[in-house]
């Protein structure tokens, strides 16, 4: 009862952090300004505003409905929209789950390569070997998280603050250096910070979507707030401000290290390593130590939170969802709680899902920015439903106990733009490979390679869903 009591008084910072900690990545900004360059500054902005903000209010109302049982996705959409989308919303959200994992998978030997080396050993021509190791990793990482999460729970926590302190680091010290006399090594003017939304723009759209994701996570603990009418509402703007104005200030601050070019020629895969390097160089300290440090971190606290995130969606989506809407060997559960069968089934489909991308492989940058669309491609359609369904929720005047927008109309409109940046996430996500492909026949394939595997998947757990119903009725028939 006393624990109970202890969870319903969750403090206003708690609120906050429990929100900024999962969804802020340091890795998030330097992919982007890869992708962007300048542009990016203005980009976390807009987006920030036009979509993480008001996702995270629709959110709040939801999860704040009287009555509206357990706080999650499903709960959410369903309000909106009814059962049969709520289960498409979910399951995309696991769906997207599983291509972040196999990206992330990839990401784990370049991360040891930083700590042991000093610099990424796994160029153009070693390519090939990330696949293997991600296949053994992803069998490895599931063996353990197989045998219970809550330590690496801990782990993550505190790793994802420590993570946090030292992209502040990083920050601060980046404009202490300009202010000491080190030259920015950008020109920020207002052509180079105006996006250009061209294709190549929009092809990349869709991972500044992905690097705000996380909203999830600070709407579950609306009804474990004292006064949530008052606390919530002033927590999740103190985390959309702190998440974007980190963005946005992590930006700058990246860009005044390194010039655009120099991010960009280091890649996705070692843009954030190279500009703690660089940093460290400007202050005299011996840069090598500095990224081999910064990359044991990041190594120890990734590899924690990864296996963390390989067990909690799968527990969110097999405990919202009907009895039956899944078969029994999916949900069969340990005294502890962990779904082993379900996460080794999970394990085989995300191997398959890293074997794929073997054929046609056509480089390092190409690999790891391919993995990024997808994973972004994939998280896009549930986000974009929690939307819709905020959108239904609103449009057919439904009521909760926290309101964000006073107006129904208003409500309505902010809706329809974040839905509206979901659908051009979506459709963006991979548009690049498409509109520059040099054949008919090579755009069909690249079309088939980007948006055919999220599709085929959140169409594979529909069926799932019919057929297991179906059975599920049938046996409580015979009963």
């Amino acid at each position: 009862m006393a624990e109970q009591e202890k969870t319903k008084k969750l403090s206003l910072w708690t609120v906050v952090l429990l929100t900024v900690v999962p969804t802020f990545g340091f890795g998030n900004i330097t992919n982007n300004v890869v992708a962007l360059g300048p542009a990016s500054v203005s980009s976390w902005f807009i987006v920030a505003v036009l979509f993480f903000l008001p996702l995270s209010l629709f959110i709040a109302e939801l999860a704040s409905v009287k009555d509206a049982g357990s706080a999650g996705i499903y709960t959410w959409i369903k309000m909106g929209l009814g059962e049969k989308w709520a289960f498409v919303g979910t399951w995309s959200y696991f769906v997207s789950t599983l291509f972040y994992l196999q990206m992330v998978f990839a990401r784990v030997p370049v991360m040891i390569s930083w700590t042991v080396f000093g610099e990424n050993r796994f160029t153009d021509e070693s390519a090939h070997l990330l696949p293997y190791m991600s296949i053994f990793l992803a069998i490895f990482l599931t063996f353990v998280a197989s045998c219970g999460v809550e330590k690496f729970s801990k782990i993550s926590d505190v790793g994802g603050k420590l993570t946090l302190a030292i992209t502040v680091i990083f920050i601060v010290f980046a404009f202490v250096g300009l202010a000491m006399g080190t030259p920015s090594q950008t020109e920020f003017t207002a052509e180079a910070l105006t996006p250009t939304f061209d294709t190549a723009y929009f092809a990349t759209f869709s991972w500044l979507l992905l690097a705000v994701a996380g909203a999830e996570v600070g709407g579950t603990y609306v009804k474990n707030m004292e006064e949530p009418k008052k606390n919530f509402p002033k927590a999740i703007f103190i985390a959309t401000f702190l998440i974007g104005f980190a963005y946005v200030i992590g930006s700058v601050a990246v860009l005044l290290v390194a010039s655009p070019e120099t991010i960009q020629e280091a890649g996705v895969k070692d843009a954030a390593y190279v500009v703690y390097e660089i940093l460290a160089d400007n202050f005299g300290m011996n840069g090598k130590i500095i990224i081999r440090i910064y990359a044991l971190i990041l190594t120890i606290t990734s590899v924690a939170a990864y296996i963390v995130w390989m067990e909690s969606p799968l527990r969110a989506l097999f405990s919202e969802v009907p009895e039956g809407t899944f078969p029994k060997v999916l949900t069969k559960q340990e005294e502890d709680g962990t779904l082993k069968n379900a996460l080794w089934i999970q394990c085989a489909v995300v191997i398959v899902l890293i074997v794929v991308p073997l054929f046609g492989m056509s480089g390092l940058d190409a690999f790891f920015n391919m993995l990024t669309d997808l994973s972004a491609l994939s998280s896009v359609p549930a986000y974009a439903m929690l939307a819709i369904a905020f959108f239904a929720f609103r449009f057919k005047n439904k009521e909760s106990e926290f309101t964000a927008f006073k107006s129904r109309g208003f409500a309505l409109i902010v809706a329809a733009v974040a839905i509206f940046l979901g659908i051009l996430g979506y459709i963006g996500a991979g548009l690049d490979y498409v509109v520059w492909a040099e054949s008919a026949s090579e755009a069909m394939s690249l079309t088939i390679k980007t948006y055919g595997g999220p599709v085929i998947l959140i169409l594979v757990g529909y069926l799932l869903r019919v057929w297991s119903l179906k059975h599920h009725e049938k046996q409580q028939g015979e009963k």
